[in-house]
């Protein structure tokens, strides 16, 4: 263990890339809490997808585990169908591979991976243990997947009911509602005031539907440029954490991409202030953020880890201090942060299943009752038309 710390001590400084990287592939999450939540200067290489990464080092660590030679296993992958398009950049990391230079030096000339993941790779090669390295590497970016795939499965219902009923309702007001109006009009029967309301929603929709939707557009750009202040974005981001439902929820997200890094640099053998450190970049919440670089700093001085957390209880939930606890006077910290990880992935599932089920009937209910009162604002003038022509 010493020897793995040494190592640890002498690894570089991961720079921001890390925080983009590492929000983008935890879950975490679903899109929406990346798009809250993302932080400033984000850079990521689009050379491979995150799919393709994961699928790269899941089979170099089974190749190596098995003794292939790192550079054959690149070889081997370089034939792959599915990575036919990175054919040339396998191929060139496999001639770096036998001339010498270490895979974690090449594959970081090949700017593919973030800084973050080149650090663990390159103390898995210190220490002997790449294969090892790889296969955690591959399995956390497996779970985070699953998560993300989980949620937005679980999101993509409500947000086609929004998108459909938003349609369907802009479509009779600005199109149908209309045509039935000119009918009246030359029938010379009075509308009721729910459909003069509606046809002047329709109205002012139409004629003015652009500037609602440059004032949404500049909004959000707003919004962004706003959040390049760090005195903005770490007021928005705490007010996001206190709402109903969603705070807890965009909570346990933030947690648990302190988390899943935190494990990952601990057993590579980064001590808990050196990984502290590297971690707070990674987390997308500004507010969450700089409590980790409050923590960071008091166990920097001397402080409790477990102590900390109590003291940032707002941000924490008490199961994950507990755990904390348990694992700090035990000895196994960084077992309790992978209980942690397991622990916060389901809270996330189920969480969002929570919200999911109060969401469908709340929008069905709701765009039911909106396309009722349109029907009722079109028909009512028919029956005063129908009595009169009797």
């Amino acid at each position: 263990m010493a020897r793995r710390k040494r190592f640890a001590v002498a690894a570089p400084v991961a720079t921001k890339n890390t925080a983009a990287v590492q929000t983008k592939n935890a879950g975490g999450l679903g899109q929406l809490w990346a798009t809250l939540t993302r932080p400033r200067n984000a850079s990521v290489s689009n050379q491979l997808k995150p799919q393709e990464l994961t699928f790269i080092l899941s089979n170099l660590s089974t190749l190596v585990g098995n003794g292939v030679p790192l550079p054959k296993a690149l070889a081997t992958l370089a034939k792959e169908d599915t990575l036919a398009k990175h054919r040339g950049l396998l191929e060139g990391l496999r001639r770096k591979v036998e001339s010498g230079m270490p895979f974690s030096t090449a594959i970081k000339q090949s700017d593919v991976v973030d800084s973050l993941t080149i650090n663990q790779i390159r103390l898995g090669e210190r220490s002997g243990t790449l294969s090892d390295t790889l296969k955690k590497l591959s399995t956390s970016r497996n779970k985070t997947a699953e998560l993300r795939k989980d949620v937005i499965r679980k999101l993509s219902y409500p947000g086609l009911l929004i998108v459909v009923g938003s349609g369907l309702i802009t479509f009779l007001l600005i199109y149908v509602v209309p045509v039935f109006q000119e009918t009246y009009d030359d029938a010379g029967v009075p509308l009721p005031f729910i459909t003069q309301l509606l046809i002047t929603v329709g109205s002012f929709a139409k004629h003015y539907g652009w500037m609602i939707t440059a004032a949404v557009i500049l909004t959000v750009a707003a919004i962004k440029q706003l959040r390049k202040r760090e005195d903005f974005a770490l007021r928005m981001d705490h007010i996001l954490l206190k709402m109903p439902l969603m705070g807890t929820w965009l909570r346990d997200m933030a947690v648990l991409q302190l988390m899943e890094v935190l494990q990952n640099l601990m057993e590579a053998g980064y001590t808990l202030a050196e990984a502290l450190r590297e971690t707070a970049d990674s987390v997308g919440n500004r507010f969450v953020q700089k409590g980790v670089r409050e923590l960071q700093a008091a166990v920097q001085r001397g402080e409790k880890f477990s102590r900390e957390l109590e003291r940032h209880e707002e941000m924490f939930p008490p199961i994950v201090n507990q755990l904390v606890i348990v694992g700090e006077s035990t000895g196994q910290l960084t077992r309790a942060t992978n209980d942690i990880c397991d622990y916060l992935r389901k809270e996330i599932e189920r969480k969002t299943s929570m919200m999911v089920g109060a969401l469908e009937p709340i929008l069905t209910i709701s765009l039911a009752a909106a396309i009722a009162v349109v029907l009722l604002a079109i028909y009512l003038p028919m029956f005063d038309m129908v009595g009169t022509v009797s």
